[in-house]
């Protein structure tokens, strides 16, 4: 990961070009770093913003073709290695059919995107489908974001550490959710067999 200075520096001394290859990357925080810059004249608002949104579905793209091509070749030998068969992927292709939207909208007001979008790919969600959701995300979560950075930019640090801290206790919390769920599913059917 990029410190958010780091990006800070590399925005004020390279421009749109840095700042799209670092959404790529590192979405939220290089766009609250970008309108910050913007803020201070550095960066045009509107660029900063259309950079944003096109990054973000640049590098949600990578992930879908990750997950896509990875069922193919050397990468789909680790498949079973991770306990991921045949069947599992294509009841993952029909959860995704029917939820793909809700899936896909949450990984991206979570962080989950990293998990979320590569499953997208591997259960063949078509690539029409994925890209409208995702703008249909990425739209207003940019928006938002443009505006934290653009008045509270100063913060990006601080906004930093915030993000992550919310990113890994939602996991947690998603963690122990399904954990949870699970356990309460295996005893279900271990007394039920009784």
């Amino acid at each position: 990961m990029l410190s958010a200075d780091l990006i800070h520096h590399l925005l004020e001394q390279y421009g749109y070009l840095v700042l799209f290859l670092v959404v790529i990357v590192e979405g939220p925080i290089a766009t609250i770093i970008g309108a910050f810059v913007a803020s201070q004249g550095y960066f045009d608002i509107y660029v900063v913003y259309a950079i944003a949104v096109v990054g973000d579905l640049f590098g949600d793209l990578a992930y879908y073709g990750i997950g896509r091509l990875g069922r193919v070749g050397t990468p789909a030998r680790i498949w079973p290695l991770l306990g991921i068969t045949e069947d599992r992927l294509a009841r993952a292709a029909r959860y995704f059919e029917r939820h793909g939207a809700k899936m896909l909208l949450f990984a991206k007001y979570t962080q989950t995107g990293i998990v979320i979008l590569p499953a997208s790919g591997a259960a063949r969600m078509p690539v029409g489908k994925f890209l409208w959701y995702n703008v249909l995300g990425t739209i207003p979560k940019a928006l938002a974001l443009l505006l934290v950075g653009y008045f509270f930019g100063y913060a990006y640090n601080s906004i930093d550490n915030d993000l992550t801290r919310a990113s890994f206790l939602l996991v947690g919390i998603l963690f122990l959710t399904a954990l949870y769920l699970l356990g309460r599913r295996y005893f279900r059917v271990r007394y039920d067999n009784c």
